[in-house]
């Protein structure tokens, strides 16, 4: 055997482990015209006994903190809750986000509004501070998306892009009892629930997905849903007000 033929199957095989270990650069989602497709539309609901949450505990510049509420919790009319994440887990190709999408949270009266975000990657965050005195934002993100902590004097917005999806929590660091989330999809296949704890999602391609709530207080739900061509599902969800179990 000849030092070539003894080389050459090592190099392939080197090769070959090397194409293996390239990270794949196809895209998590791909953006195809969806015609005909499904909706979900659904309820996130409380049951139980609704806790009573008295204002946020304010310690500084109380004239311009004034009776802040806890939104950790929101239970509107009908016991439905609000402010919580609806997303279509599995879903890797569907209609087009909208890029360069910019969506707001404000500094109003020492608390963040609104209280819950969702946005896809590629669309930004425009922080902003209509207060007349200094926030912060600082967000902690559990994925990828790069942590940002801004300062916001009265009048001044900053725009954050967003590039990976994940979950933050966002903080003002001069007034601590404020705190907003914020949720970044692959995909536009997101809602927040409104005060009725309705949300509704569209123009979903036929198929089989998870749909899955999240709710800061009350943790996490998923239900399997199969989307047929331009049919409406409802979905429905129901929270414990002790534990927050499954039903």
């Amino acid at each position: 055997m000849t030092k070539l033929s003894q080389v050459l199957p090592l190099g392939l095989c080197l090769g070959f482990v090397i194409l293996l270990l390239l990270p794949s650069f196809a895209p998590a989602y791909d953006e195809v015209v969806v015609k005909n497709g499904g909706s979900i539309r659904g309820s996130v609901k409380l049951e139980g006994k609704a806790p009573k949450l008295p204002p946020l505990e304010i310690f500084k510049f109380e004239q311009v903190c004034k009776k802040v509420p806890d939104e950790s919790l929101v239970v509107g009319p009908s016991r439905g809750i609000r402010y919580t994440v609806v997303t279509l887990e599995g879903i890797t190709r569907g209609k087009a986000v909208e890029k360069e999408a910019v969506h707001e949270l404000d500094n109003a009266q020492c608390r963040f509004v609104p209280h819950v975000l969702v946005a896809s990657v590629g669309q930004f965050l425009l922080l902003k501070n209509t207060d007349p005195i200094l926030h912060t934002a600082h967000a902690r993100f559990q994925d990828g998306q790069p942590d940002f902590n801004v300062g916001l004097y009265p009048g001044r917005v900053s725009r954050k892009p967003l590039v990976s999806p994940g979950l933050a929590k966002i903080v003002c660091e001069v007034h601590p009892w404020m705190g907003a989330y914020i949720a970044v999809t692959e995909h536009p296949y997101h809602a927040v629930t409104d005060l009725y704890g309705e949300y509704l999602i569209g123009e979903i391609p036929p198929g089989s997905y998870r749909l899955k709530v999240w709710h800061e207080r009350l943790g996490t739900q998923e239900k399997q849903v199969e989307i047929k061509e331009g049919k409406t599902f409802q979905v429905d969800f129901t929270f414990s007000s002790a534990s927050g179990a499954k039903k």
